[in-house]
């Protein structure tokens, strides 16, 4: 929990929206929390920025109010820091949805299917929009295109899915324990073949397909979470592969990003937090290298202890989930 909330501590559109009390007037009442959640976060925050005497806060009240939104996170088992922070910003969103009812939808999906790849993006980001909007939306929300494409008349298909983060494979069978976040990337975007045959408008049949995902709309805030640890039948085990990722100047452009956009200006981002996972699958410890945005200097967070790092610190086998900002001109 301490590794996540560092790095969101150190997410500077987040907290300034909190700092400001803006989100007060965002307050869903209809949420299962009724803006307790959020109010609680923002006592944590508000503690730890005015903490002069640099003692450690014990965020007691906060995990509380967690425990209450997300029940398997009582008590003080080992948890997945990524799988916290999907719950952390549900439940923010729900605290914070502005969309207190949920508006009908006026097109058919036969309606949505016929329109171009363009305006069906546009249509699917405007409905989710209809029923989640929240600041948190505005700057972790992002969009896919899983294009599908009939092997026998090449004819695609494009459906449009929002994403509050990037879960990366890490290349495997490449005869090599050191990839780039590059190589992550394309293993994410590259084509598939699907295993269930697909029926094809054009051919008006079950054709074997292929499948790819594309980003088409850049979160302002890029999580992505490395998929360090593998589930089968037979195996679990965590991928102890280096990842090389940059601190500035990470590039989003073909083939990750989607085509059909057609983005005229680079997609920059910049490295201000990394989650840190050390040890095995059964146990372990997490801590958190982090940009501060008040002296811009790099610190690691490993529970109450806090010292001064560099910014290639937490960049090897350990680095879990990445955060990014989007850089502006």
């Amino acid at each position: 929990m301490n590794s996540i909330l560092q790095c969101i501590f150190s997410t500077i559109p987040l907290c300034g929206y909190f700092i400001s009390s803006k989100f007060k007037k965002d307050i869903n009442s209809k949420s299962s929390m009724k803006g307790q959640f959020a109010l609680a976060f923002n006592d944590l925050l508000c503690e730890a920025l005015k903490n002069a005497k640099n003692k450690h806060v014990k965020p007691s009240g906060f995990k509380k109010q967690l425990e209450k939104f997300a029940p398997q996170f009582y008590g003080y088992d080992q948890q997945d820091s990524q799988e916290f922070l999907r719950f952390l910003l549900d439940g923010f969103h729900e605290d914070l949805n502005r969309s207190q009812e949920k508006p009908k939808f006026n097109y058919t999906d036969a309606e949505l299917d016929a329109l171009s790849d363009r305006k069906k993006a546009l249509v699917s980001w405007n409905r989710y929009q209809l029923w989640n909007n929240s600041y948190i939306f505005d700057i972790f929300g992002g969009q896919l295109q899983s294009r599908v494409t009939c092997l026998r008349c090449k004819h695609q298909s494009s459906t449009f899915d929002t994403f509050w983060d990037l879960s990366l494979p890490i290349p495997k069978d490449t005869g090599t324990r050191r990839h780039t976040l590059d190589d992550c990337l394309r293993e994410f975007s590259k084509e598939e073949q699907l295993d269930d045959e697909y029926k094809c408008e054009k051919c008006k049949s079950a054709q074997k397909a292929s499948k790819c995902l594309k980003i088409y709309k850049c979160p302002e805030i890029l999580v992505i979470h490395l998929k360090r640890f593998s589930f089968n039948v037979f195996i679990r085990k965590k991928i102890e592969d280096e990842v090389k990722f940059p601190t500035e100047n990470l590039i989003l452009d073909y083939p990750v990003l989607s085509e059909v956009d057609g983005h005229d200006e680079n997609i920059v981002y910049d490295l201000y937090g990394i989650s840190n996972h050390i040890g095995g699958l059964g146990s372990g410890h997490y801590v958190a290298h982090c940009k501060s945005f008040k002296d811009n200097q790099w610190y690691l967070k490993n529970d109450e202890f806090v010292s001064k790092t560099t910014s290639e610190a937490g960049k090897d086998s350990t680095a879990y989930v990445l955060f990014y900002r989007r850089r502006h001109e």
